[in-house]
């Protein structure tokens, strides 16, 4: 008969092996829905950037014109009353201008001024080359057909401010560039009228979207870096203290300690596979010997993490079958790695955050 602590014991980690392998199954049997095709913009303070840029922080995009009559004065009145309640998440607003003849940086600032526009927060793209053929294939790839605006000088006379019609929803993209939905949140005032007005509830609709999107268990997104190196660093604290217990010969307190060091670790795998497949891979951003050291640092730690998913449960397995010899022989190999493994993802989170603070997802 097995003890009863033995199956209490086992039935605990039979139950870590679970939650990880779980987590892991769910980051990557996630579909994999297509993100943004590639294009070039240029923001409003003149610098370039891509679509892919738009990846790494929850995006809302709509569509306007510096110079409507129509829709736009309200799409930006909706931008700006999300722009107010979105500002304890790091959601990016983002308005595409269909008119890049017009809209070039310069006159972007100054709509971006005239709406009080938080330039971390809410960005105002328009094209490198003011074609605004190649921007509305664009727009219709990445929105869907339904999206393409339309000149309408073309099949009437229409006065300027009401010569491009374009969508009046707003797009919500994950931090994948992947879209997730769209609300219309500018609609005309009746039937037969040319005005429009802001759709309030379909505004806060799009915002508690957003707000689901930031967050998981309660916690925002963007707080699990400093989480994840919170983590890393409770299991190093963990595993020194397993180690002067069982020198001591405390062996509950060693076999206590180092459980929950597992248990921490456990978490922390979870929370990383979460983060990057919400938030992808973080480019270092240096180009010297500071980013070899970096990439050498972080591919250790990206292997010897893994050697640790074996190692780890062998190890309890061994002392849960009270194998103390091999429990043993397997310790000196695994400890020292999982040491490593832990102070080495905290200087990860140093060089890539901390000596770089605008990697923060804030």
């Amino acid at each position: 008969m097995l003890k009863r602590e033995t199956i209490w014991w086992g039935a605990l980690i039979v139950g870590l092996l679970g939650v990880v392998g779980y987590g892991i199954y769910q980051v990557f049997s996630q579909e994999d829905q297509p993100s943004l095709p590639e294009f070039h913009f240029l923001t409003d303070s003149g610098e370039l950037i891509s679509a892919q840029d738009l990846r790494g922080r929850i995006s809302v995009v709509g569509f306007f014109f510096s110079c409507c009559q129509a829709s736009c004065p309200k799409i930006c009145q909706a931008m700006q009353e999300l722009q107010r309640q979105l500002r304890n998440t790091d959601a990016r607003l983002v308005l595409i201008s269909v008119d890049p003849e017009t809209d070039r940086p310069e006159r972007l600032r100054e709509v971006a001024k005239s709406l009080g526009a938080n330039p971390r927060r809410w960005w105002f793209l328009t094209t490198t080359d003011s074609d605004s053929e190649r921007l509305f294939t664009w727009i219709e790839e990445a929105f869907g057909p339904a999206t393409r605006p339309k000149r309408l000088s073309w099949y009437y006379a229409a006065p300027r401010g009401w010569d491009i019609a374009h969508s009046n929803r707003l797009f919500l993209l994950d931090r994948r560039g992947r879209l997730r939905d769209s609300e219309l949140v500018v609609r005309l005032e009746g039937e037969g009228s040319p005005w429009f007005e802001v759709d309030e509830e379909a505004v806060a609709r799009l915002a508690q979207k957003v707000r689901r999107l930031d967050s998981v268990g309660g916690i925002p997104v963007r707080w699990l870096p400093t989480l994840n190196v919170g983590l890393n660093a409770t299991s190093l604290v963990l595993l020194l203290a397993g180690f002067v217990a069982i020198k001591m010969r405390r062996v509950f307190w060693h076999r206590s300690l180092m459980l929950a060091a597992a248990t921490v670790s456990a978490l922390f795998l979870l929370s990383y596979l979460y983060y990057h497949w919400q938030v992808g891979h973080t480019r270092y951003p240096g180009s010297g010997w500071d980013r070899m050291v970096y990439l050498v640092v972080l591919m250790s730690h990206v292997v010897l993490a893994a050697a640790l998913a074996i190692l780890v449960p062998l190890v309890l397995w061994f002392a849960l079958l009270q194998r103390w010899e091999v429990h043993r022989r397997l310790a000196r190999l695994t400890w020292p790695i999982w040491i490593y493994v832990c102070a080495s993802g905290i200087a990860v989170y140093v060089m890539l955050y901390v000596l770089n603070p605008q990697l923060l997802p804030f």
